[in-house]
């Protein structure tokens, strides 16, 4: 890695290091993106069956008060 003058080629030493640097970094920055990404859909199918699982309990109230309405005119 010496020139023609006997010095050494600093510049495009530390090129290649600071460019080998910044795709570590841009690697591990991508790599944790997709895992917050992951987590979020996580969080998105809990909170989607949470939601499922509140209307299904308003449609099952609902349905024992129509009931209870039917046994409450009989008597």
């Amino acid at each position: 890695m010496e020139t023609i003058n006997g010095k050494r080629n600093v510049p495009m030493i530390v090129s290649a290091v600071g460019g080998i640097t910044l795709g570590w970094f841009i690697k591990n920055y991508l790599s944790k993106q997709r895992q917050l990404e992951e987590h979020q859909s996580i969080v998105e199918r809990l909170k989607e069956f949470e939601r499922q699982l509140y209307e299904d309990g308003q449609k099952r109230a609902k349905a024992i008060e129509s009931i209870q309405e039917e046994v409450t005119n009989k008597i």
